[in-house]
């Protein structure tokens, strides 16, 4: 089975390319919302990414020989592959809210992701304060261990 591996990245070239026609400013900000005299628009911070990747390979394949070397076979090789990924997402950032008496940004706060900052600095500090403390024990273990000899040899 062969593949035509040109056509096959063209065609996901083509897809890639087109991606660029939806990832405009409306990704980002949202259709407008309007509600008693005020214009309500979503903002969210978007990104996306994607990978390719092809092989191939020819050559014919190797089977043990009688004295256990190796010998070619009358087999030819072949090979192939090929894959892509990709992945994005959309995170809410703020609302622009536009109304006669101006416009106010209201800032969407993360509550989870500040929940987690949080909880690894605390992680961070704890660490440190046990190594730190794990330390000053073992040094003075060590100096009254030394004193107990010095004590016992004279």
């Amino acid at each position: 089975m062969t593949m035509d591996y040109a056509s096959t990245t063209d065609e996901m070239i083509r897809t890639i390319g087109g991606m660029q026609k939806e990832l405009d400013a409306s990704a980002c900000f949202g259709a407008p919302v309007e509600r008693e005299g005020h214009t309500l628009i979503p903002v969210a911070r978007v990104s996306f990414g994607y990978g390719l990747g092809f092989g191939g390979g020819s050559g014919a394949t190797l089977k043990p020989g009688a004295n256990g070397s190796s010998t070619e076979s009358a087999d030819s090789g072949g090979g192939g592959g090929g894959g892509g990924g990709g992945g994005g997402s959309a995170t809410p950032v703020a609302v622009i809210d536009i109304s006669a008496d101006g416009v106010d940004i209201h800032e969407v706060r993360d509550t989870t992701r500040l929940a987690l900052s949080s909880l690894a600095l605390a992680a961070w500090a704890t660490f440190w304060l046990l190594l730190t403390v794990r330390t000053v024990v073992r040094a003075r273990t060590k100096v009254r261990r030394m004193e107990i000899e010095k004590a016992a040899k004279g």
